[in-house]
Order: C-alpha cells, then structure tokens, then sequence
C-alpha cells in the first residue's frame, strides 16, 4: 500500500509526464484510428539492440573481473582469502552474470524474433507476438472490459533516469488467456504492462490510451 507521500510524488511525476506527451504523434494516431480502424505499435529493434550490447558489456566485465580475481580469494579457507567484503562482492558480481547474462540473451536471440507488438482498435487492444505458424495473442480485450488506464514508476537512482510503465487493468471475465493444460482461472481483474520496447515512448502511449478508451466507452 502506498503512503501519502509516494503517491503524491506518483500523481506529481505522472502528471509530468502527461504534459510532457507529443501531441503531434498522438493527433497522428488518432487520424491513423479513423482512416485504418487500427493504430499498430510494433518492437524498437534499435532500443532491443542497445539493451543487448548493454547487457554484453555488463557481462564481459563481470567475465574479466573474474579472469583477473584468483580463486583463493573465493576460499575461506585459503591463505589468499580476500576478506568477507570482497567475498560479498565477488557474490553480487556472480548474482549480476547470471541476470545480465539471462537479459543479454532475451534481447539478442528472443526479441528480435518474437517481434512483439501492440495493437490499438475500435475494438479494444491486444498484444501478441509471433511464433512459427503465426502470431500468438497474449493479452486482448475489450474497451468495455477495460477498468483502469495508468502508470507505474519504477524510480531508480542517478544516473539512470526512471521508468514509466503503462499499464492497462481489465475485468479477469473479458480477457482471453492461454493455457497449457486445463481452462485458465479468471481472475476478477488482470493487469497488463505494455512492454517499454515499443516504437513508442510510455507517456504518449498513455495519453493515448486514455483519449481513445473515452471516446470509445462515450460511443455504447
């Protein structure tokens, strides 16, 4: 639950970003809905490409700081044990390869494949991505199933700038899912986070949204 002084700040820092919308790719969206019916935001492979070379330079230096670290460091019971400090970082150092590694490879080997996209229609939203055989819808509804149209912050620290994350709540009912075995639970509410590595940034997407889930509710 959040505190009054989180969500000042979020309602603050999201009322920014609204303001900060581009109003001419919004206005081009919205002529693209009443000429197509549909307005399709499809991966930045630039923005996926620059995340996998982030995460291969992480990699390759957490590789090199281990080439260049002798074993017995490692070892508490040796006689070149580095201390309980570098041993906790030597940890972290590992725990990082293992993210940064998992991260380098989404990115260079899964995304750039999978191709996801996001579709906005008359009709509703859906995103899907593909796979041999075609696309696969992973979460689609209705705008008279849609609840809620907002944003998550994921405040981070200096340098990094922080993350805005559009999310769209619909009824559990109205939302097709997938499911390996058996019939998928419904949920009385299910939460979608549009992916960030759209062509397409967060706050225009939001305002977006929101405009045309208005116009569309407003027309039943």
């Amino acid at each position: 639950m959040r505190t009054p002084a989180r969500n000042t700040r979020y309602f603050a820092d999201l009322q920014k970003e609204v303001a900060k919308a581009d109003r001419r790719r919004i206005d081009q969206w919205h002529a693209a809905m009443r000429r197509d019916g549909c307005v399709v935001l499809k991966t930045n492979l630039f923005k996926i490409f620059a995340l996998a070379l982030v995460c291969w330079l992480f990699v390759g230096a957490i590789i090199l700081t281990f080439a260049v670290t002798p074993a017995s460091t490692w070892n508490p019971m040796s006689p070149g044990f580095g201390g309980w400090l570098v041993f906790f970082f030597l940890v972290v150092f590992a725990i990082g390869l293992a993210l940064f590694g998992v991260g380098a490879l989404l990115w260079t080997f899964v995304f750039p494949f999978v191709r996801p996209q996001f579709v906005v229609s008359r009709w509703g939203v859906e995103s899907s991505w593909w796979k041999p055989g075609g696309r696969v819808r992973q979460f689609p509804t209705p705008w008279s199933g849609v609840v809620d149209i907002g944003g998550e912050f994921e405040w981070r620290k200096y340098p990094l700038p922080d993350a805005l994350f559009v999310t769209i709540t619909a009824r559990g009912a109205t939302v097709h899912q997938n499911a390996l075995i058996g019939k998928p639970r419904k949920p009385e509410e299910v939460t979608y986070r549009v992916l960030r590595e759209l062509k397409a940034k967060p706050r225009d997407v939001l305002v977006f949204l929101r405009e045309v889930h208005v116009a569309q509710t407003a027309h039943r």
